[in-house]
């Protein structure tokens, strides 16, 4: 403990989360239940590390899963302290892409380098292999996927990931068509950066010295690729924090591996555990009943969880034949009036339509949650594509989605044609002067152009000229720009329905 008195933020918090806090040296494992104040303490930590104990701000890397949770660890750290601000509070990804943005040239990449989507992953893939039907192509997407986060690349043994012997050819396929695109897809970021640090040490070793103090949040969720990232961080100067709880690791499917946290003294010598046990969400029933079930489960270092809270009303559990009496039934609940306070949670979208037909006939108002997102929503994807191909004018996968987006009146012949413009067996360097070319009526294939696919290309061609006044001013203008110029809004415009017009929001709010 130290002499000098202890800030506000700290003594106000529990003696497991206190010391979890004031914790330094060696590595440290903070086993956090459910509701236990975990992203306080993380905060908290960051606080009193810049200001009572000389540490630069620029020297702390938090890292965690979601925008949502960093942002909003960011803002607490800023709350507590200003200097916070100079931490870099990161996810796992962002983090990646930062050092790829910094490393390009070692790394083979253009600072400019585009991230491709899962839709935008299956679209090379669709590609890379021709002809494959999409059940197929998107099986092995999700393939290539888990194998990256495994850390293996098309190279190495594949056999953990499937026993498809064609499926490490279809990766390296699928890896060269991205090379050539110069862009990379979300397991990239995290793989691209551990083979950077193997061909350049010295990168590894530079960011080993600015960042002495590693915090991760939600450390079950981690996967192989990121342990091993996190490995190649931590340095024997290197302060280490993790933060997880064993009861919540349910993103298996996915390649996070409760092993991380269960084997963390083994990683990491002479590492420490502190539980958080106490917990202030929930009452006590449900904490009991909770603490019933994953009393049973067999991979965890064990907790126990407990409250101050009244205990409250029992949780209840009803079985119900089918789908519609399960709707039903949870109308009758939502009799007593509390619908605001009311979340109806279930496992699969379709499963809503029970809930959605049966609310919409009897007027109860309802919201769905958890929808698509925003940034992949196709009208939102289409402006992403244009500004992608504007960034980048080899991005082939960005150029296929757009340029009939108006259409434009190429056929698939027009579009091959100008996607085989490039040098032979590649494709084109860019993608708008190998559309002029066509135009002009150089390029691969034979026959002229329909009047309405060279008036198409034309106007293709005419955007770009016409938006080069907006290239050099704020980002804002550009879009607006290129919204409308585009034929975006007005493609959207033509479809008179409910859905068009959400469509023009997005746009507009985009």
């Amino acid at each position: 403990m130290p002499d000098s008195p202890l800030p506000p933020y700290i003594e106000e918090l529990n003696p497991d989360q206190k010391a979890a806090a004031l914790h330094g040296g060696a590595p440290l494992l903070i086993l956090a239940g459910a509701g236990s104040g975990k992203t306080r303490v993380i905060t908290t930590k960051i606080a009193y590390l810049v200001d009572h104990e000389n540490i630069s701000p620029r020297s702390i890397l938090a890292v965690t899963f979601t925008n949502k949770a960093a942002a909003q660890m960011r803002e607490r750290a800023l709350a507590l302290t200003g200097e916070a601000g100079d931490a870099m509070i990161r996810t796992f990804h962002s983090f990646g892409a930062w050092i790829l943005r910094r490393h390009a040239g070692a790394a083979g990449l253009s600072s400019t380098f585009s991230i491709y989507d899962d839709e935008d992953s299956l679209s090379l893939l669709s590609l890379a292999l021709p002809g494959r039907e999409k059940p197929k192509l998107s099986l092995l997407a999700r393939e290539i996927s888990r194998a990256k986060d495994y850390a293996l690349g098309p190279e190495d043994d594949l056999g953990g990931i499937t026993g498809d012997p064609e499926f490490a050819g279809a990766y390296r396929s699928y890896e060269e068509k991205l090379s050539q695109a110069g862009n990379v897809d979300f397991g990239d970021l995290i793989l691209k950066p551990l083979k950077l640090f193997r061909e350049h040490p010295e990168i590894k070793s530079r960011l080993r010295d600015r960042f002495k103090v590693i915090l991760v949040d939600e450390y079950q969720d981690s996967n192989v690729a990121q342990f091993e990232l996190l490995k190649q961080l931590t340095g024997k100067d290197t302060y280490l924090c993790v933060v997880g709880d064993d009861d919540q690791s349910i993103y298996g499917f996915r390649g996070a591996e409760v092993k991380n946290i269960l084997t963390f003294g083994d990683s990491f010598p002479g590492a420490q555990v502190i539980r958080l046990e106490q917990n202030y969400r929930s009452t006590g029933e449900i904490l009991k009943a909770a603490g019933a079930v994953v009393a049973h489960n067999r991979r965890r270092l064990g907790k126990t969880l407990w409250t101050a809270n009244p205990p409250g009303r029992k949780p209840a559990f009803y079985y119900l034949a089918d789908h519609e009496e399960e709707a039903k039934f949870c109308l009758s609940l939502l009799a007593e009036g509390n619908g605001e306070g009311t979340a109806i949670l279930y496992r699969t979208n379709a499963q809503s339509a029970h809930f959605e037909t049966l609310f919409t006939r009897r007027r109860v108002p309802y919201r769905i949650v958890g929808a698509r997102r925003f940034y992949e929503r196709e009208e939102v994807k289409d402006v992403i594509a244009y500004l992608r191909l504007f960034n980048n004018p080899g991005d082939e996968v960005s150029f296929r989605r757009i340029i009939n987006k108006p259409k434009r009146g190429l056929g698939e012949q027009g579009v091959e044609r100008i996607a085989g413009a490039g040098p032979p067996g590649r494709s084109p360097a860019d993608f708008w002067e190998a559309a002029g070319e066509v135009l002009k009526g150089a390029g691969p294939g034979k026959g002229r152009l329909s009047p309405n696919a060279r008036k198409g290309l034309e106007e293709f061609l005419a955007l770009r000229e016409s938006l080069g006044e907006f290239r050099e001013r704020p980002l804002q203008e550009f879009v607006e720009q290129l919204i409308r110029r585009s034929g975006l809004l007005e493609l959207y415009k033509d479809r008179d329905s409910i859905i068009a017009r959400q469509k023009q929001q997005n746009l507009e709010q985009m």
